[in-house]
C-alpha cells in the first residue's frame, strides 16, 4: 500500500527528545493527538503499553511498530520517530531501535493496518531504503522516500496480482498461505472500498479478481463471516483471537504457526486466524 496515504509530514519526528521507551510511546501519541489525528491519548497510549508489556513490538533491524486499536476513529494514522543513537526496545535481535511507527487505527481496518506494517517491514527490509530514512535529512525528506519506495512496491503487488490471475499456480508454489495471503488482500480491499471516496470502480475490479482466486469452500466460509461478525481473517497476539478476544490453548497456537500447509480457523469464533 501507498503507506504516505495515513502519514502526515507534520507527525513525523527526525529526531526525539524521548531517551527510553515509555517516553518514545508518550511522544509519539502525544503528536497524534496534538496535529488533531486522533480525538484523545489515553485509551490509545493505554493499549500501546499492555502491548509492549506483553510482548515488544520490535521487529527488529532497528524498527519497533508499536499500535493500538481505538474505536470511534475514522481511518488509521501513523506517527513516525527516529532516534539517531538509538533506544532499548527489547526488540527480538536484541538491537537498539531507531525508527519507530507509531499505528493507531479503528476497530474495520484491522486489515488495513495489517498490510501496513508489512509494507514497513517489507520496504526496510531493503538496506538502501533503511539506510536512506536514517540518513534523511528532515521529516519531508522521509516523507519523500517512503512514498516513492511505497509507491513503487504497490505497483510491484499489482502486477503480481494479474500474474497470479493469469497462472493461479504461481502463487500455490510460492507459498503454501496462498489462500490466507489472498484472503487478507480481499479483506483489505473491501476495507478500501468503504473507506474510498473516488477510485471505488478500480477496488471492485481488484476484488473480483481476487475472489476468482479463492478456493469456493473456503470463499463461502469468508463471505458467510463477513455477511455475520467481520472481520473474517484476524490475527491471534499472545495467544489471543484478535475476532472474540478469547485466549487459545498455547498448543494449538504452535500448531498453527508450524503449520503452512493448512488455513486455521479459530475454535471459539471460526473466524480464519494466523499467528502474528
Amino acid at each position: 500500500m501507498l503507506l504516505t496515504k495515513y502519514i502526515a509530514k507534520s507527525c513525523i519526528v527526525p529526531r526525539m527528545k524521548a531517551t527510553n521507551k515509555p517516553d518514545a510511546l508518550k511522544e509519539l501519541t502525544h503528536l497524534l493527538f496534538e496535529k488533531k489525528r486522533m480525538k484523545s491519548v489515553g485509551p490509545a497510549l493505554d493499549q500501546i503499553v499492555a502491548r509492549e508489556i506483553t510482548e515488544s513490538t520490535g521487529i527488529g533491524r532497528g524498527i519497533a511498530v508499536p499500535h493500538a486499536r481505538v474505536p470511534g476513529m475514522k481511518t488509521l494514522v501513523c506517527a513516525i520517530g527516529r532516534i539517531p543513537g538509538g533506544i532499548d526496545f527489547v526488540a527480538v535481535d536484541r538491537k537498539p531501535v531507531h525508527l519507530i511507527f507509531l499505528i493507531c487505527y479503528p476497530p474495520n481496518m484491522q486489515t488495513t493496518y495489517l498490510n501496513f506494517i508489512a509494507t514497513v517491514a517489507k520496504l526496510l527490509t531493503e538496506p538502501q531504503h533503511l539506510n536512506a530514512m536514517l540518513e534523511a535529512e528532515n521529516a519531508a525528506e522521509m516523507f519523500a522516500i517512503l512514498e516513492k519506495t511505497s509507491q513503487t512496491f504497490e505497483e510491484r503487488h499489482e502486477a503480481h496480482i494479474r500474474k497470479v490471475k493469469a497462472d493461479p499456480k504461481i502463487e500455490a508454489m510460492q507459498d503454501g498461505h496462498a489462500d490466507l495471503i489472498l484472503l487478507a488482500r480481499l479483506q483489505l480491499c473491501q476495507e478500501m472500498l468503504v473507506a474510498a471516496r473516488s477510485g471505488k470502480a478500480q477496488v471492485r475490479r481488484r476484488i473480483e479478481n481476487i475472489r476468482v482466486l479463492v478456493e469456493p469452500r473456503i470463499l463461502n466460509h469468508y463471505d458467510k463471516l463477513m455477511r455475520g461478525r467481520p472481520p473474517a481473517l484476524v490475527p491471534v497476539e499472545g495467544d489471543t483471537c484478535q475476532g472474540c478476544f478469547m485466549r487459545l490453548p498455547s498448543k494449538f497456537v504452535q500448531q498453527v504457526r508450524q503449520d503452512p500447509d493448512h488455513i486455521h480457523t479459530c475454535p471459539n469464533c471460526s473466524r480464519y486466524i494466523y499467528v502474528v
